[in-house]
């Protein structure tokens, strides 16, 4: 249906109040889409049908020839789409192995401009992106009124568009032209992890859909009985006070025979969604603002969770009332917060209407701020929505409350906090560790710069989200809260419906302030520098306590320094100006009242972004630098300036040498890496009264270059009656996180002496490399291994050595979500060979004691190592075939999940030089195979094996019911449960 755009605006004036807006920059220009959409949804089909007529006014001084548009339906297609190969990324299945009925997409598009057929080119590697040629050029000042048709395939959720059922998010779905500014064009594919960029205009908009359904959505609803309807049902639902009242029903009505058409308008937004259920139960309030324009709020919900929907409501006038008073005042007459079949997150923001959990509704309805009045680059600078807006949303949450915030349950429970070393913190204090935690392994990447995309999947929330609202709090810190204020006034004021840049925030806050922020903008937010401030000397007189600070940092900050009391309490706070540039010293002088003083502190309120605050404290009497008593806490803690921590925790071992073995873990930090980490965990054998148990130090160094870490460690490890010492040096890659491969080369010289073999020594110099990538549908790998072994039994006995050569390559794929086909081929050489070593086709001997066996000394007839238990190192083979190699040896092994039961199938094929013969009366060979069934119990660490078929059979086929029974093998990878490998592994993802 026509519309002319003129009489829209016209026609949309009454409902429509904005802010004054500051005069654009010299030289600003944007451009302007104005949009007229019928659209039809078929609650049956899961479709949508409609027709799309926007003008395009280009305000650049560049003639354009073509436009691109974004075609976000069609990122549902199939495998091959961004979205598609993101979700394998980010370690989800779900979208790979869909169905084409679960699928979506956008077509029967027919372009015209200026009712001239236009040609659409899509990109050859994104269909959800094509560029629209213009029959005739569009020239500077210039407008297009460009048309089309659309049919629509709603998706399931996967994302941020599709439905369940019938509850639909309707979102990312109509033909969007991208981004046209001075840089360029911003054409974008969907991702779910990276989000939009687009242009302001004025939406009207024209929903049909069954009578029966409530829908929020952007924009001021036109229906008067359609306004009537919704507060009916705002008001029968005020009637409800508790989650009974509401009920558990979930089940979707009978859709309505009769149709309504519902019209929404708006001005100044850049989307439009709507969210559609006949479900949903409506309340409403709203906000009076300081001009006293009355904002209306709405939250709409289904019974589940109906009491955190009910207490939402206050969430979206809170949201309304203090960011309009911190950041400025909100524009359009409405905010509403749905309750949706969301599959991005706990919720996301559009224009006026958030879908979204009922615990971030105060953060999606800021985001009608820091997105939808302040229009930034969401694609490529992530953090001028999501991270300023998460630096608002927490200091709303904390304007009551210095404990609030997404680690209130940890510091407000006084049991919790008390054991776990966490009393008297803030969440301030709290809100650094996660990026703490990524920083001291060197897997943090900078706030501004990499694209969303390239964000690691947790770092996009520590990063973009956390830390870029730390340092805003620790710059508002140095600024000064109401200059800090005023720069955001000023900010929102100048850039409201405009598409501002790191740069222009940052031109804004020092016209603001009058103060160079080129330190904070340029160089902190741009870069992983490790900062670390100290207090290097202090001079105490009748008046004054002079205060000497040292910047140990790679570049210049700012740092608050504080006196305190006897008590710990804050008595006086002074910043520092830059400090550690090359042009200035890189200590400053800091003069405090005397009076009343017991100790000078480095950032008391743990506003800075250090990584090291354990020489953060000096005290004005005895020795100036505290070294308080070892607080011993549980599990883990939170490094302070005020404290010392030692974590422990309980463990227990056995087997059958050692019998059973109680003792604990004692560690320094298992969250936050330092540059040295040590673990004792000693363990006593109640059955031969003896101390057993591992010792690791690592000395940690983040060389920030040619390597991302390198770990010199010295493990210490007795059990069984043998003694292991190995020192060595790990380095791992730089980039290996996140979706490249992780490569790490290690060097260790093992010593293993065994008091059962006559204190038999063996001596291993190991030099390895491991790589390994993948994603959630295929993951490999492969390692290479050269050994030096040296065997001596006593002094008076000559050694005997050995050189070996091992290599093995790994691949596994998914062939449905949950099931997957492993590969892996070994080979392994003695280049010089000994008597005293040799390759296991069934298992590795394990001279390096890697493998927590649990009968090693092969007592018992149920868990005796390499018999039953297998580490599935050298050959291995998951039947137990007493083969070895002492020149070389090479094995084939698969294994492939079966698709209905838990069980999965196993095949190995080995091959050695020498020629063995496994039963009375057969003949030798070299060539070995066996096959039979795997039952995970618990999958990649402790696995059964029941050999079916094999040479280790005589006919190849056990002979009877025992001859399978004995042969039953099993795999116990404890390696895998470490908790400091797991944090690892997690984090780097």
């Amino acid at each position: 249906m026509k519309r002319i755009f003129t009489g829209l605006v016209l026609a949309a004036l009454p409902y429509l109040t904005f802010a004054q807006q500051a005069a654009a920059p010299a030289g600003y220009w944007q451009q302007e889409v104005n949009y007229s959409i019928d659209v039809t949804l078929d609650d049956k089909q899961h479709e949508l049908r409609g027709t799309e007529e926007l003008q395009y006014t280009n305000n650049s001084s560049d003639q354009l020839t073509f436009i691109w548009f974004h075609l976000w339906p069609n990122a549902y297609k199939d495998n091959s789409t961004a979205f598609a190969k993101q979700q394998l990324r980010n370690g989800s299945r779900k979208f790979q192995f869909a169905k084409a009925a679960q699928r979506g997409y956008i077509d029967q598009l027919d372009f015209k401009v200026n009712g001239q057929s236009a040609q659409l080119a899509y990109d050859p590697a994104n269909p959800d992106m094509a560029q629209l040629i213009l029959p005739q050029p569009l020239a500077p000042g210039a407008k297009a009124t460009i048309s089309t048709p659309f049919h629509v395939k709603i998706p399931d959720s996967f994302s941020r568009f599709g439905h369940v059922e019938q509850s639909y998010q309707i979102t990312q779905w109509y033909p969007k032209p991208a981004v046209y500014d001075h840089k360029g064009w911003h054409q974008m594919p969907y991702l779910d992890q990276g989000e939009f960029y687009s242009e302001f205009g004025t939406f009207d908009v024209r929903i049909t859909l069954p009578a029966n359904y409530t829908v929020g959505a952007t924009g001021v609803l036109q229906n008067p009985d359609e306004q009537l309807r919704m507060d009916q049902l705002a008001a029968a639902t005020a009637l409800k006070k508790t989650q009974a009242d509401f009920g558990t029903d979930l089940a979707f009505p009978a859709s309505s025979a009769e149709t309504k058409t519902l019209r929404y308008v708006q001005d100044r937004v850049h989307d439009f969604a709507w969210f559609a259920d006949k479900r949903f139960n409506v309340l409403k309030s709203g906000v009076t603002l300081p001009s006293g324009r009355a904002v209306t709020s709405w939250v709409l919900f289904t019974n589940t969770d109906a009491e955190k929907w009910m207490k939402g409501l206050q969430d979206v006038n809170t949201a309304l009332t203090y960011y309009s008073q911190w950041v400025g005042e909100y524009p359009y007459s409405a905010a509403t917060a749905v309750d949706g079949a969301l599959s991005a997150g706990a919720g996301m923001e559009y224009p006026m209407v958030t879908v979204t959990m009922p615990a971030a509704i105060l953060h999606e309805v800021g985001h009608n701020w820091f997105y939808g009045i302040l229009g930034s680059n969401e694609r490529d600078y992530a953090w001028m929505d999501e991270g300023v807006n998460s630096y608002i949303e927490t200091r709303v949450t904390e304007r009551e409350d210095a404990q609030a915030g997404q680690f209130s349950m940890l510091l407000k429970s006084g049991k919790i906090a008390g054991k776990l070393g966490l009393d008297g913190l803030t969440s301030s204090a709290m809100n650094q560790v996660p990026y703490q935690v990524q920083a001291s392994r060197a897997l943090d990447q900078p706030v501004s710069g990499p694209r969303a995309d390239t964000y690691g999947k947790l770092n996009y929330g520590i990063v973009v989200y956390m830390r870029t609202a730390s340092l805003l709090k620790y710059l508002a810190g140095y600024l000064g809260q109401d200059k800090f204020d005023k720069a955001m006034h000023a900010y929102y004021d100048q850039w409201q419906f405009r598409h501002p840049y790191p740069e222009d925030m940052q031109a804004v806050f020092e016209a603001s302030t009058g103060q160079p922020l080129d330190w904070f903008f340029k160089d902190m937010l741009t870069n992983t520098h490790h900062y670390d401030a100290a207090l290097s000397d202090i001079q105490i007189t009748d008046s004054q306590v002079k205060v000497l600070v040292r910047n140990d940092s790679p570049a210049p900050f700012a740092v608050p320094v504080s006196t305190l009391d006897a008590q710990g309490k804050v008595l006086e706070t002074q910043w520092t100006t830059l400090i550690g540039t090359e042009d200035e010293q890189d200590e400053a002088q800091l003069n405090f009242r005397r009076e009343g003083v017991a100790a000078v502190v480095v950032d008391a309120d743990y506003v800075t972004p250090q990584l090291n605050r354990r020489d953060d404290r000096m005290k004005l009497t005895g020795s100036l630098r505290r070294f308080e008593p070892i607080s011993i806490k549980p599990l883990l803690s939170v490094e302070r300036w005020d404290r010392a921590t030692l974590n422990w925790f309980p463990v227990i071992g056995a087997n059958t040498s050692d019998k059973f073995m109680l003792g604990a873990a004692f560690y320094n930090s298992p969250v936050v890496n330092k540059n040295l980490n040590f673990l004792l965990m000693p363990m006593y054998s109640f059955s031969r009264n003896e101390l057993n148990g591992i010792a690791n130090v690592n000395v940690s160094v983040l060389p920030n270059s040619t390597v991302r870490q390198i770990v010199t460690g010295l493990t210490v490890q007795r059990f069984e009656r043998y003694l292991k010492v190995e020192p060595s040096i790990t380095l791992t890659l730089p980039g290996s996180a996140y979706d490249r491969p992780q490569h790490t080369f290690r060097v260790a010289n093992t010593a293993v002496k065994d008091q059962d073999r006559g204190n038999e020594t063996t001596s291993i110099q190991t030099g390895e490399y491991t790589v390994a990538g993948g994603n959630a549908l295929q993951k490999w790998g492969a390692h290479v291994e050269l050994n030096q072994l040296t065997s001596t039994i006593s002094q008076e006995t000559n050694s005997t050595n050995a050189l070996l050569l091992r290599a093995e390559a790994t691949y596994q794929r998914y062939y449905s979500p949950k099931k997957r086909v492993s590969v892996r081929l070994f080979g392994g050489r003695f280049l010089d060979s000994s008597s005293d070593f040799y390759l296991g086709l069934s298992g590795s001997p394990d001279y390096r004691r890697q493998t927590a066996f649990l009968d090693r000394q092969m007592i018992s007839h149920t868990f005796t190592a390499q018999e039953h238990q297998t580490d599935n190192r050298d050959g291995a083979f998951k039947a137990f075939l007493p083969v070895t190699s002492q020149k070389w040896l090479s094995t084939l092994n698969l294994q492939a999940d079966l698709p209905v039961t838990r069980l999965a199938v196993f095949a190995d094929l080995g091959a050695t030089d020498e020629q063995f013969q496994l039963h009375s009366g057969s003949s030798a060979r070299r060539v070995f195979y066996d096959a039979g069934l795997v039952v995970p119990v618990i999958p990649d660490i402790f696995q059964l094996y029941l050999p079916v078929v094999g040479s280790q059979y005589q006919n190849g086929l056990p002979d009877n019911r025992k001859d399978f029974t004995d042969r039953i093998r099993f795999v116990l990878h404890l390696e895998q449960l470490n908790p400091f490998r797991q944090i690892n592994q997690l984090l780097a993802q």
